[in-house]
This record gives C-alpha cells, structure tokens and sequence, in this order.
C-alpha cells in the first residue's frame, strides 16, 4: 500500500484524493477498501515481477467487483463518493493488469460506469472539494475515451462538466483546457462519422486556441530548457527540459499530445486522404490558391509536428531515476507510454524521433513492467491516468 501511495499514483489524479479513503477508522471488508487494496497489490506486483502477488490481487478484485456492483443495485448507496472511488480505482486495476493484444473492453466499461455514476449523483457531487476532484478525474478520464473511441462527448455530459468548471479558479489551466478537449473529441468524431475537408477550419482554429494558451500558462507551469552543453547525452537532439515536477511535465504533454491529434488531420487533409473531394475546401479570406493553400497546410504540420515531438522527447529526463547503477523510468513515467507510443506511430514524425520514441517505450516496458507499451495494442494501460 506504501509503495501505491507514496510512489504509483504520483502525479496522477488518483494522488488528489484516494488517500483520503485509506484512513485506519474505514471498515477494511467495505468495497472501497478491498477495491484499493486489490489495485495496490496489482501495483506492486508489477513492481516486484510477482505472478503470485498478481493473483492474489485478481482474487482481491473478484471480491471488490461483486461488492461494487451490490452498492450500484443500491440507489442510496450508488451516489456514495466511496462508490465513485471504487469505480474509478476498478478502472485503474484493468489498465495495470490490461495484456497486450485482449480488447480493453472492461477498462471501458468502468469508463462508461462513471459516467453513469456522474449523472445519477446529480449537483449534490459539487458542494465538497474532495468529491470535486473525483468528478474532475471522471470528467477527465470520460473525455480521453471519447478521444480515444472517436466518439462525441455526450451533450448532457458536457452541460454536467461546465458545472463542474464553474466551481473551479477560472485561470486554473485543467479548467481552460477542458472545452478544448471537448471540441478535439468532436472533431475526431466528425473526421470518422462524415469525412469533410473542411474540418481543416475547425483544427486550425482549436490548434491555435491551444498554442495561445500553452503562451499564457502560470509561472508554476513554467520549464527551463537546459543548455545542450547540460543535456544528458542520451537526449533527444540535445534537448532537455527541466519541469519543476513530474506533475507539470504531464500537463504539458497533455498539451503536446491534443496537439499531435490536431495536427495529423491537418496533414490528413492536406494530403486528401481524409477527404479526396478537395475542390470543395473552402478558401479562407486572402487565399486566392487551392494548391498554395494546401501546400501551407502541409509546412504548417510538418514545422508543428517536429517542434510537439521534440518537445515531448526532452521531457523525459523527468520521469526518470538516476542511481549508481544508472538511470530507469519511476513510475510516473507511465503517462509517457500514449504520447511516445503516438510520435512512434506517426509517419509524419522524422525518423530519427520515432526510433527514439520506440527505444524508450521499450525501456519503459521492461523498467515499469508494461509489456503493454511495446505492443501493437497498447491500450488503455497506457493512458489509466491521464
């Protein structure tokens, strides 16, 4: 539980308020309690390459399950905070014990629960700070799935979470952010259901409100980059930044990662493979080519997509460890795997960035454990947390 606590969950949301559920006066047999321990076990059986500490967590979890779904039967007790917490821990179980290759469909599905959970808790869930978080990482993790499913954020949702920012510090940067991934999941919908070129316009104008606000962030969001001269010499292209914590260092690829979605369409239209109709692209005003046009669109992805990728490269001297014996990821390197596993994907990245992303997702699956992060099949246990 020590090593959950202290060292698994940092820099995640879960650190925000599961330890506020693990006080000694809760009842140890509740679903709550079983639930955290279970995925506590999983944690450290990950840690430790231990089949039977992985086993005896998956008959934690059995347990856990059957309790849960007693308390959702209950109307009283489906809007406990200590329901809420369950379900969401249950979904951060799946994403530890997730085998590459197996549809991540209970990961969803505990996704899907929240949801469902959000809506029947109703306003009562904003009133204390604590549940507020709690409804902030379900929010959070609702509008990844969208993301990741191409799919809408539901219009109902949508009116639950602008609820939720209205209780929060206007300038707070998760506040700021939160329409823009809501538009972003949109855009990836549309892009499926109804290839148009003209989603170009809708990319464009989102990619720009995200680089006005990456220029007016908070001084504590703020990163040095380190002279190459101080660079370790394993960085990427010599470039290294340094964030005042691993916490910082997620959001900003948080950041780069909505980015690297939008800039990708752009390029996907530019090209005509998302929509081959391109006569019926519409010219901005001042634009009197459809050729010189989309010859822009296709520097304006290349230039972004180089300075995104470097970017999130020269964060990773942040998630790691240095010892004698050299250095490894810490556990916050997890939230590393998604945005390295993309640039890894992307043929548009340069080459030489690829191959640096797939080297440190290989080292970040033997360090940490997550044959995940090298597989074809990477999710959803490489995105748990964001």
């Amino acid at each position: 539980m020590a090593y959950f606590l202290m060292s698994y969950i940092t820099a995640t949301p879960f650190q925000r308020y599961v330890p506020s559920f693990c006080l000694a006066e809760a009842d140890p047999e509740d679903a709550c309690s079983i639930t955290i321990s279970a995925t506590a076990l999983a944690a450290y059986s990950r840690r430790v390459r231990s089949a039977e500490y992985l086993e005896r967590a998956r008959q934690k979890y059995a347990v856990a399950l059957t309790r849960v779904n007693e308390l959702l039967s209950n109307p009283e007790a489906a809007v406990l905070d200590r329901t809420l917490v369950s379900v969401l821990v249950l979904g951060l179980f799946e994403a530890i014990v997730f085998e590459a290759g197996k549809s991540p469909t209970s990961w969803t599905a505990h996704t899907v629960g929240a949801m469902q959970l959000l809506r029947l808790r109703g306003p009562q869930q904003f009133k204390c700070p604590l549940s507020r978080k709690m409804v902030a990482h379900a929010s959070n993790n609702i509008k990844t799935s969208c993301i990741q499913r191409s799919i809408p954020v539901p219009d109902d949702f949508v009116a639950l979470d602008k609820q939720l920012t209205l209780l929060h510090d206007p300038n707070d940067p998760s506040v700021k952010l939160a329409p823009m991934v809501q538009k972003l999941a949109s855009i990836k919908a549309k892009a499926i259901a109804s290839p148009d070129c003209n989603l170009v316009h809708e990319a464009l104008e989102l990619d720009r409100r995200i680089v006005a606000f990456s220029n007016e962030c908070p001084a504590w969001m703020s990163y040095a980059v380190e002279p190459s001269s101080h660079a370790p010499g394993w960085a990427y292209g010599g470039v290294c930044h340094r964030y005042p914590s691993a916490y910082v260092a997620k959001l900003w690829n948080t950041v780069r990662l909505l980015r690297i979605f939008l800039v990708i369409l752009i390029r996907q239209v530019a090209s005509g493979q998302l929509d081959p109709d391109l006569a019926r692209l519409r010219l901005p005003d001042g634009e009197a080519s459809l050729a010189d046009y989309l010859s822009g669109l296709q520097q304006y992805a290349r230039e972004n997509i180089k300075t995104i990728t470097t970017g999130v490269l020269a964060s990773i001297p942040s998630f790691m460890e240095l010892d004698d014996f050299g250095r490894r990821f810490a556990p916050s390197g997890r939230s590393l795997a998604w945005p390295l596993s993309i640039i890894e994907d992307t043929d548009m990245c340069e080459k030489a960035a690829r191959e640096h992303a797939y080297d440190n997702l290989e080292m970040l699956a033997g360090d940490l454990n997550m044959p995940q992060a090298v597989h074809p099949s990477r999710f959803p246990g490489i995105r748990e947390d964001w």
